[in-house]
């Protein structure tokens, strides 16, 4: 049965005004009247807000046509923790209005499963296969231009903010509808967007921990949120489908009308509109450029610097042929961000350190990209700062040293900008392309600091400019797609690698060669090089690292990321042992993947094990009597070593924090059960067995030091103790895994029986308390020698 809707201002413009009825003159009087008494915003659609009933309605006029529902937050909340950021978008969903009787209803149409065939019926029985979403009803106000009040379409919680608040466990809050409001202010229409403020408040019985952090009543969090109503672009985009080692973001969808021996699954990369004026493979001028905004709210130097990085891809733009292809301009004034044609780079703040972002607004059915949206925390640059100044406190020229710091600081804001941009340019990240001489902005890269001489040097802490990768992702998605074939040969006979999210951020990631934060193609030999600077950088750290006037209490934070410089480069290490080699390349005799030569594995235990010994997690005397407690009103925070000691520095606890973080590492289940499954395939690999031998000999074996070390050695064999227990009692632990655990177990125990019965009375102890942990933890599994372990302070992002 084919449906019908007919709008009431279509009926009546074609019925005869003898006809109507004074019930239909009073309806079409009442819309007449709030139109004329309202603020009006004409644009993509007419909003039309009646400031005495502080009803906002809209033109129903584009029924039946698709458009794009975002909800974003202009306004953040200003948690890290939380996640709610200025600038952030949310789910970006193709809607359309629709008339049925009296009322309008919004609907979100499901754009997952489509059947692109030219038979009508055959994309109708997909249509008509799966459900759709009906988000909002409202009434007709009817008359020659029929409107409808849209209050409780925008006072709703569509963006998830309560869903947020629940999944990072600050409580039940749920919509208080009495205490949100729509923003007049916030109600503007535009070429191709309208868009609505709100003010919504969230009510809880009791505040959320980070939210009582961040806001003057916990338990009333009020945030404004962004409703757009968004144009779908012209017709014209040629789609380009995904490729694996493309690097780039993919959607996807069921393509139910593809012939039986075709992929059902359609993926197309996402990627902005740009087209040439003269169309092939020479160099040429383009129609549109792609043109990014810098929020004017940044500061110098600052803006500066963002600008510099940003504009690092007209580079890569220009090589692959499109000539002022893209541009960074700063907003102009009398420009409304909120205006969809403007590709943004907003500077945020929040409470504490956190995360930057690069978000794209695209079209669902092809992949293009609509806006880019960059969101830049404006604390990372002081925490590059404070790295900066403790890595050249020992420098004798202060000036000098203040200058390196800023130098640093603004270096990585650049590079910075290029990441988050390319994101909203259709990039990944590639975090294999530290190992190919930084070939990317799309990895995470550590800032190389090097001895020269008896200095810490950090003058080139970062790569300049974008890199070759990053160049053919350009070319790739944006260039002549005759040619991706061509280029994407030419690129790997280069021997670039590629690793996105997929295998490289968790703990338990299986690919060497991918690792946030670390450099270069060796991952042990740079962690035997940066552990050598990390030893000066301790030796050489005083006062000098604090900015001017600030208390000594708070020299013990700048401490912090300087004790812990080699936690990314023992992840990237640890990634060795276990680890496989492989990438995404889809055709030819080198689609295949191995892990990584036993000689290589067994390098890189040795150098994690030579990190867990007291000569790397001793702290100087010196050192460790300059960390004062904190003085008067200050307080530890997040970025704080933890201590058993009260306001003491507590040199155990840092050692513990680096202990655990490298032994946690060679004790991960997924880790364990890959060395197990290539021994057992190859008995010249690294064995389980031979990982916790060589484990527990360079810790629960080692004769116990004197002096400060020998607490530290003692506090290490805890954590390894422990560390073991975790892996055995781990459902992800496979079950020949757990066998070799509990056979080591069964040595460890009979060994540290025959170290108890010996030695002084302070060590017997020591070792008969271990023995009886063990043993207990065995087969409780939730005993632990350390009942509650110190924390790791933060260290991403930096």
């Amino acid at each position: 049965m084919i449906r019908r809707s007919i709008s009431l201002a279509l009926l009546l413009a074609i019925t005869p005004v003898t006809l109507l009825s004074h019930s239909a003159i009073a309806a079409s009087d009442a819309a007449r009247k709030i139109i004329k008494s309202a603020e009006a915003a004409k644009g993509f659609i007419n909003l039309f807000y009646d400031a005495k009933s502080a009803e906002l309605y809209l033109q129903a006029d584009k029924l039946n046509q698709p458009f794009l529902l975002i909800t974003s937050l202009p306004h953040g909340v200003g948690s890290n923790d939380i996640g709610l950021d200025r600038g952030q978008l949310g789910q970006t969903r193709m809607v359309q209005f629709e008339q049925h009787g009296p009322y309008v209803v919004l609907k979100q149409l499901n754009t997952h499963f489509r059947a692109s065939s030219d038979n009508v019926a055959e994309r109708q029985a997909v249509t008509q296969a799966f459900a759709e979403s009906i988000l909002w009803r409202g009434k007709l106000v009817q008359g020659k231009t029929a409107i409808v009040a849209i209050n409780d379409l925008v006072i709703d919680d569509l963006h998830g903010v309560s869903d947020v608040l629940a999944a990072t466990k600050q409580g039940e809050y749920s919509l208080d509808s009495s205490r949100s409001v729509i923003l007049p202010q916030g109600i503007k229409s535009f070429e191709r967007n309208a868009d609505i403020d709100v003010n919504l408040t969230f009510k809880a019985n009791k505040a959320g921990k980070q939210v009582a952090q961040v806001t003057p009543d916990g338990k009333l969090l009020s945030v404004r949120v962004r409703y757009s109503f968004v144009q779908l672009p012209d017709v014209g985009y040629q789609p380009r489908r995904y490729h694996p080692m493309s690097g780039y973001w993919s959607d996807q969808y069921l393509d139910y009308s593809t012939a039986i021996d075709q992929p059902l699954t359609q993926r197309y990369l996402l990627r902005h509109r740009l087209e040439k004026v003269t169309p092939g493979d020479a160099p040429s001028k383009v129609v549109t450029p792609i043109v990014y905004y810098l929020d004017p709210g940044v500061p110098e130097p600052i803006r500066s610097a963002l600008l510099e990085g940003a504009r690092w891809w007209e580079t890569a733009f220009t090589n692959a042929g499109f000539i002022d292809g893209f541009k960074v301009e700063l907003l102009p004034e009398g420009a409304d961000p909120q205006d969809m044609r403007y590709n943004m780079i907003q500077w945020v703040h929040r409470a504490t350190r956190g995360w930057s972002y690069g978000a794209v607004v695209t079209d669902p059915r092809t992949g293009e990209i609509i806006k880019g949206n960059v969101t830049l925390g404006s604390l990372r640059v002081r925490q590059d700062h404070l790295i900066a100044r403790g890595l050249t406190a020992g420098w004798p020229d202060r000036h000098a040293a203040d200058n390196a710091a800023m130098a640093l600081s603004l270096a990585r804001i650049r590079q910075l900008a290029a990441h988050e941009v390319g994101h909203t340019l259709g990039l990944d990240h590639n975090f294999a392309a530290s190992t190919n001489d930084n070939a990317s902005v799309m990895d995470y890269p550590h800032p190389y600091v090097s001895i020269q001489g008896d200095k810490i040097d950090i003058s080139a802490p970062y790569r300049e400019g974008i890199g070759e990768w990053d160049k053919y992702t350009i070319a790739y998605g944006y260039g002549d797609p005759s040619q991706a074939d061509a280029l994407l040969t030419s690129t790997l006979s280069k021997g670039f690698r590629y690793i996105g999210e997929a295998d490289s951020r968790s703990a338990n990631a299986s690919n060497a060669y991918a690792s946030l934060w670390d450099r270069g193609n060796d991952a042990v030999a740079e962690l035997l090089r940066l552990e050598a600077v990390r030893r000066k950088v301790i030796d050489d750290f005083n006062s000098d690292a604090l900015l001017a006037g600030e208390p000594h209490g708070e020299l013990a934070d700048v401490f912090v990321p300087l004790y812990l410089l080699t936690r990314y480069q023992i992840e990237a290490a640890a990634k060795w042992i276990g680890g496989a080699d492989y990438s995404y390349q889809q055709v030819g005799a080198g689609v295949r993947w191995n892990y990584i030569r036993p000689k290589m594995q067994l390098a890189a235990l040795d150098s994690l094990l030579a990190s867990l010994q007291n000569s790397s997690l001793l702290v100087p005397n010196n050192v460790l009597q300059a960390l004062v407690p904190k003085a008067g009103n200050y307080q530890k925070t997040r970025e704080s070593f933890g201590s058993n000691l009260g306001v003491i520095t507590d040199p155990v606890a840092m050692a513990e924090v680096m202990s655990r973080h490298i032994v946690s590492q060679l004790l991960t289940p997924e880790r364990l059960n890959r060395v197990s499954q290539a021994y057992m395939g190859d008995s010249q690999q690294l064995s389980v067995v031979q990982l916790i031998d060589k484990l527990v000999g360079m810790s629960l074996y080692q004769d116990l030091p004197s002096g400060q070390g020998l607490a530290i050695q003692m506090r290490v064999n805890a954590v390894v103790i422990d560390s073991l227990l975790a892996a055995y009692h781990n459902p992800k632990t496979a079950p020949e895994v757990k066998a070799q655990l509990a056979a080591r177990v069964d040595y460890i125990v009979k060994q540290l029986k025959r170290r108890s019965n010996r030695g002084s009375d302070y060590q017997s102890a020591h070792y008969d308390w271990l023995f009886q942990g063990i043993t207990k933890g065995m087969t409780d599994s939730t005993y632990r020698l350390i009942a509650k372990p110190v924390d790791m302070p933060p260290g991403s992002p930096i």
